[in-house]
């Protein structure tokens, strides 16, 4: 191995080290310590390409690691928390029954209140079943993993589970998390369809199907749904 020494990206230290690997990885530990692997042929030009188009995830892998407070989201009274984001709601009575989201401007329209008591509770639990069905069908063909039933309960204390008929149940409240903590719950259970019990060789699943699964649960640790 060849240690390629400390690069600073902005005000963050980064580990670079040259090893005889085929591709470049990037990792962040709970520590937030960055580390890069690189093949040993990677010159620096091709090593701060790699950082720059990769700044975002990892102020983002980052900000799982500080000390939780991105966990911390204030909901005004007239906003909704969506996928780790504050909308603005909007009343737009020519929408009817649907819906739409301005993901730039952070607005969500629909032609009903879901502010109303219940109202809200019923549209996050149609927004959680789409999401989580269509992350989860993604990250299992992507690893070619196998599930049997889903269901989007209402668990008090589990954000999600996994039955020994490999049967999976997720907490509709993960809709208001950030996506990355949605498939790192998604990877967990799936981890669950081959390895039932929290041992050592699970835990070596889950890292390889979410790297950065000790970030997530140090985030989720401080997350606090808003309903």
């Amino acid at each position: 191995m060849e240690r390629g020494g400390i690069q600073i990206v902005g005000a963050r230290e980064i580990t670079v080290e040259r090893r005889g690997v085929k591709r470049a990885r990037i990792t962040v530990d709970e520590n937030m310590r960055v580390c890069v692997v690189l093949p040993l042929a990677f010159s620096q030009k091709e090593i701060d390409d790699l950082l720059e188009r990769k700044a975002t995830w990892i102020q983002k892998q980052l900000a799982f690691s500080r000390d939780g407070r991105d966990a911390c989201i204030p909901v005004r009274r007239d906003a909704i928390l969506y996928l780790g984001e504050v909308y603005t709601f909007r009343l737009l009575p020519g929408l009817r029954k649907n819906f739409a989201i301005n993901a730039t401007g952070k607005t969500i329209f629909s032609g009903i209140n879901l502010l109303e008591d219940g109202v809200l509770d019923r549209w996050y639990r149609k927004e959680a079943k789409r999401v989580i069905m269509e992350r989860l069908a993604h990250i299992a063909d992507q690893y070619n993993l196998t599930y049997n039933r889903v269901f989007i309960r209402d668990q008090k204390t589990l954000w999600g589970s996994c039955s020994s008929e490999r049967n999976l149940s997720f907490n509709w409240r993960l809709i208001q998390a950030p996506l990355d903590i949605i498939d790192y719950i998604i990877a967990h259970e799936l981890a669950h369809t081959e390895i039932l019990r929290h041992t050592e060789a699970f835990w070596a699943k889950v890292g390889s199907l979410y790297p950065q699964h000790r970030q997530a649960r140090a985030w989720l640790r401080n997350f606090q749904p808003d309903q």
